[in-house]
């Protein structure tokens, strides 16, 4: 936040109030900065790849698992759902 001066008292006014604290003169538009709305901002998450390797492997497991019921065999879809939420919560609390 800046500070801009009043056109008429000359105090010192933040660029975002409306009028002068000192005079109750009202800033002109042409002083104050005004930002585009239409701008783009780009959020980016740290954790984001993580997340992602880890809900597919999670996706992934649900079906070995469903498979390994199935035909009572061994216990690697649960060793890679449990392993794709740990890769899950590691991006998500990134």
């Amino acid at each position: 936040m800046t500070l801009i001066s009043c056109n008429e008292c000359g105090n010192k006014v933040s660029e975002k109030a409306a009028s002068c604290p000192n005079c109750g003169a009202p800033i002109s538009v042409s002083q104050t900065v005004t930002i585009n709305p239409k701008s783009k901002v780009k959020v980016t998450r740290p954790g984001l790849k993580w997340e992602a390797a880890g809900f597919i492997l999670i996706a992934i497991s649900i079906f070995k698992i469903t498979a390994e019921v199935i035909r009572d065999k061994g216990y690697i879809g649960i060793v890679m759902f449990l392993v794709g939420l740990v890769l899950f919560l590691i991006g998500r609390f990134k």
